[in-house]
C-alpha cells in the first residue's frame, strides 16, 4: 500500500490480494495514515486506488464503508477496480452509493 497527497486529496494505493488476513495487516497503517491526513485538513478527498488489486474480500468492503460513512459522497471515491472486483461492489450494492470510476 502507498500513498499520495496533493492539495486536499489523500490518495491510498492498493495491490494485490485484499483478503481477510492482509486486511487486518493493513487496517491499523492505513488508519494511522489517514487520520494523520485528516488532521491537516478542513475539507478532504479521500480515493481508494484498485488498479492493481486482483481481490477483494468482505474485510475490504468492510473498510470501504467505514471510510464511506466517515467522509461521504463527495469526499470519498474509488478508482480503477478491475472488472472482477467491480463486480464484486456491484453484487453488494456498493456502486449505487459510493463513487466508483
Amino acid at each position: 500500500m502507498n500513498f499520495t497527497e496533493y492539495d486536499n486529496t489523500l490518495r491510498c494505493i492498493f495491490s494485490g490480494k485484499l483478503d481477510t488476513l492482509t486486511c487486518s495487516n493493513l487496517e491499523d497503517v492505513l488508519n494511522k495514515r489517514i487520520v494523520s491526513f485528516l488532521e491537516k485538513q478542513d475539507i478532504a478527498c479521500l480515493i481508494f486506488d484498485l488498479s492493481e488489486v486482483d481481490y477483494v474480500s468482505s474485510a475490504f468492503l468492510r473498510i470501504c464503508l467505514c471510510y464511506f460513512r466517515s467522509a461521504g459522497k463527495k469526499n470519498f471515491r474509488i478508482e480503477n477496480p478491475t472488472q472482477e472486483v467491480r463486480k464484486v461492489f456491484q453484487i453488494f450494492g456498493f456502486t449505487e452509493i459510493m463513487n466508483i470510476a
